[in-house]
């Protein structure tokens, strides 16, 4: 878990540049929808662990409608953890 949380908080990965309009796409893979709690974001297998934007199995064209979905999932990720504070 140490080695995890070190990679992920001081690995460094370069940006070579941007591609052409229309060639940029949100990621594959990743979480499965049907494995969180939709009004949470919260695992359903792994309680108190909660997800959101392109980690999510989500694949669409890049633009307005994948930013959306990712504030939207943050949102609620935000709203359900500000809820455990109560």
């Amino acid at each position: 878990m140490n080695r995890l949380t070190a990679c992920l908080a001081s690995d460094t990965y370069p940006i070579t540049g941007k591609g052409r309009f229309k060639e940029e796409f949100v990621t594959c893979g990743g979480v499965a929808l049907e494995e969180i709690n939709p009004a949470t974001m919260e695992s359903r297998k792994h309680p108190g662990l909660y997800f959101a934007g392109e980690v999510l199995d989500v694949d669409a064209v890049t633009g307005g409608f994948n930013l959306q979905a990712a504030w939207s999932t943050a949102f609620l990720c935000a709203e359900a953890l500000g809820n455990l504070a109560n």
